[in-house]
């Protein structure tokens, strides 16, 4: 009897029985960046649960490296539509992972960390005109210089969005108003307009008061910290796209 052809069979079963059951390698340092991201997101991982939770990852990560090779060994990655959704994905990521970078990287002493909380306990009343284009904010500009007062300057123009009757917070402000309002005291306006929502604003600080509930600064030295690297943040990218003739 030739037992050679059995053996081959044979032999080509284990074989592909071997390969079915090898389950990609993944590298520990990826299941952990998964748990340290959620974590760096408020998220806890029990000490008692963390085996079958990096059990569920790396499985979830094999079956999706199991997909990817079978993409690409279905030629899909040469696939011209493929190639440009993927470009479309790779410069979304690495500009989400730009952000990250510029947030791990400023830093607010402090000192400015105080300085701004001492701002937190003042509360404004502010007068607001909006503008559509920077020759309007001229022409306004140029009518206070020659003496309109503020007020007269707002009953003059059209379409003006209703000023806060009663004292705020800078903080229950939009950012870009707050961090210009926070600059200037009673009875200024604002050098510059200010770019909010595609219109232009000019604003006038016309009454201030301290605030009667201030939380203390332990209480709120994380918050502001956080809120004031966006901000540097912000003007870092807005300065980036400047540099690049993208500015808004």
């Amino acid at each position: 009897m030739n037992t050679k052809p059995l053996l081959f069979v044979l032999a080509s079963a284990m074989a592909l029985a071997v390969y079915a059951a090898d389950a990609p390698k993944i590298d520990e340092k990826r299941i952990d960046l998964v748990i340290e991201q959620y974590e760096a997101t408020g998220g806890t991982v029990a000490p008692e649960q963390k085996a079958e939770i990096q059990k569920q990852i790396l499985r979830d990560m094999q079956r999706t490296e199991v997909l990817k090779n079978a993409a690409l060994q279905a030629g899909l990655d040469k696939q011209p539509e493929v190639q440009l959704a993927y470009q479309n994905f790779e410069a979304q990521f690495y500009a989400s992972q730009y952000f990250e970078y510029l947030k791990k990287s400023v830093t607010v002493s402090e000192d400015e960390l105080r300085q701004i909380y001492a701002r937190l306990g003042r509360e404004i009343k502010v007068q607001m005109a909006a503008f559509n284009t920077e020759e309007e904010v001229q022409a306004a500009q140029e009518k206070l210089r020659k003496g309109m007062s503020f007020s007269d300057l707002i009953a003059s123009l059209p379409d003006q969005p209703a000023s806060p009757s009663d004292f705020i917070s800078t903080q229950m402000l939009p950012p870009e108003f707050a961090t210009v309002l926070d600059t200037i005291e009673k009875g200024k306006i604002t050098d510059n307009a200010v770019k909010f929502q595609n219109m232009l604003y000019l604003l006038k600080i016309t009454d201030v008061q301290k605030g009667k509930k201030v939380p203390s600064f332990e209480q709120v030295r994380d918050r502001i910290e956080t809120q004031r690297k966006d901000e540097l943040v912000r003007e870092k990218v807005d300065k980036l796209f400047a540099d690049h003739g993208l500015a808004e």
